[in-house]
């Protein structure tokens, strides 16, 4: 089962859940389930934040296919100078 983990600052919509256990063969389908269970998280999700799948960053990653072992890194938008 695909595992997503969560930034401090998404861990608000989770009580503070860090890793979750979700199904879903895309990361759409992940995020779609963390909107389901967790209310407003998809949508923090889906606008500005990056995952990490198999060591690479993603800026778009709601078409990617992952396997059932799959890590999903949610990655919150960075900023600074």
């Amino acid at each position: 089962m695909p595992r997503a983990h969560l930034m401090s600052d998404h861990r608000r919509f989770t009580d503070g859940e860090a890793v979750i256990d979700v199904e879903g063969v895309t990361v759409g389908a992940v995020i779609a389930e963390l909107e389901q269970r967790y209310p407003g998280l998809g949508e923090v999700l889906t606008n500005g934040s990056s995952a990490g799948v198999d060591g690479v960053i993603y800026a778009e990653p709601e078409y990617l296919a992952i396997g059932p072992d799959t890590d999903v890194y949610f990655v919150a938008p960075l900023t600074g100078g």
